[in-house]
């Protein structure tokens, strides 16, 4: 079954509930062969081709001022940047067209990069780094109108925070961060319709999708780091981060909520056929992964991905399910007899569970419609 409905299939259900006429599919496909023709009137390897040239054209520009000596003025370079980035802002709100944009995209993150290593040089402390890293990033978040930069600017801003909450209060301002984050992605795809109706309008996929991003890989960076003390000699926290078994508790709680608004929305939350197996589950999952929340986290993903229909968050989260799964299964402190009946096991209980919810499928869709 495919994720997201063919407009063939929207069109034949709003003519069935009545509410267009039979002659929709014929201005729906004038209507659409009018935009493809506007939009998508370049091939598509003519407009990757004008994205390398932009590309290209933004090396050759910072090369040049390489070549004249800039980069040994760490206050030239702090100027040089904020004009990139006041220019790649205007060429982009003013202009349009593969190049022109690309060629925006390139000169906004290089006009970052100039900023960042020309305050560095003038021996700014991480502190004003991050902040200003935090500032630039709503900046941009707010006027740079581009898909990608959305996405790359709420990482950026998810760092930074980051940055900011290590100096301020070590591993366990990290920890908080990342669960206000993963709060802000379950709220993102939850509400998700409401919210692109609103100010943030086609931002709140791409910033979706960079929290799916930031949250998962603190995770993985996190286990990284309490398993191999060599990290410790480059990454250096005040203090340490939460117990893992706390984090997962608050990711499961988490998830606990998401889980009652999905069902809220599909009319099931007073079905105990569906809730009591569903929190069952969870409760189970959270205890058997105390000490790998990045498990929780990859599950509040896959929930969200099929609830929106979205293949990207799907495929992120199966990749990350996979990757802490890996990881919880190496961490386990038992024998690789004890591991393997474990495997054994959950995956019996999975299959159960599955001929549980299949033979329940029937009833509870059609209560659903």
């Amino acid at each position: 079954m495919a994720l997201r409905p063919t407009i063939q299939d929207v069109l034949a259900g709003l003519k069935a509930e009545g509410h267009v006429d039979a002659e929709v599919d014929a201005r729906a496909r004038t209507t659409l062969e009018v935009r493809h023709k506007t939009l998508g009137a370049s091939p598509w390897f003519v407009k990757a081709l004008a994205g390398g040239g932009a590309w290209m054209s933004a090396a050759f520009l910072l090369s040049f001022f390489a070549c004249v000596g800039l980069w040994n003025e760490e206050v030239a370079l702090v100027g040089l940047g904020f004009m990139l980035l006041v220019a790649s802002v205007f060429l982009r709100r003013t202009t349009q067209g593969p190049f022109m944009e690309q060629l925006a995209l390139a000169l906004c993150l290089a006009g970052v990069g100039t900023l960042l290593v020309g305050m560095a040089g003038l021996e700014v402390r991480t502190l004003g780094l991050a902040t200003t890293g935090v500032v630039i990033c709503i900046a941009l978040l707010a006027t740079f109108p581009d898909v990608i930069l959305y996405f790359l600017a709420t990482v950026g801003l998810c760092v930074s925070v980051g940055v900011l909450e290590v100096e301020a209060v070590g591993g366990a301002g990290v920890d908080a961060w990342m669960l206000f984050c993963a709060a802000a992605l379950a709220g993102t795809l939850l509400f998700e319709p409401r919210l692109r109706r609103g100010p943030l309008g086609a931002r709140v996929g791409p910033i979706a999708f960079a929290l799916a991003c930031a949250v998962p890989g603190w995770l993985l960076f996190r286990s990284y780091e309490s398993s191999l003390q060599g990290f410790r000699y480059v990454f250096r926290f005040d203090s340490e981060f939460v117990p893992s078994a706390y984090l997962s508790i608050a990711l499961a709680l988490l998830a606990l909520g998401t889980g009652w608004r999905v069902l809220r929305e599909l009319g099931l939350e007073h079905d105990k056929r569906v809730t009591i197996p569903a929190a069952c589950a969870l409760v189970l999952l959270t205890v058997m992964t105390l000490n790998t929340p990045g498990v929780i986290v990859a599950a509040l993903m896959l929930t969200l991905g099929f609830h929106r229909r979205s293949r990207v968050m799907l495929g992120l989260a199966v990749a990350f399910l996979l990757t802490f799964g890996a990881y919880y299964y190496y961490d386990l402190h038992i024998t690789l007899l004890a591991k393997a009946l474990a495997l054994t096991g959950s995956g019996l209980v999975l299959l159960g569970v599955r001929q549980f919810f299949l033979r329940r499928e029937s009833a509870v869709l059609s209560e659903a419609r």
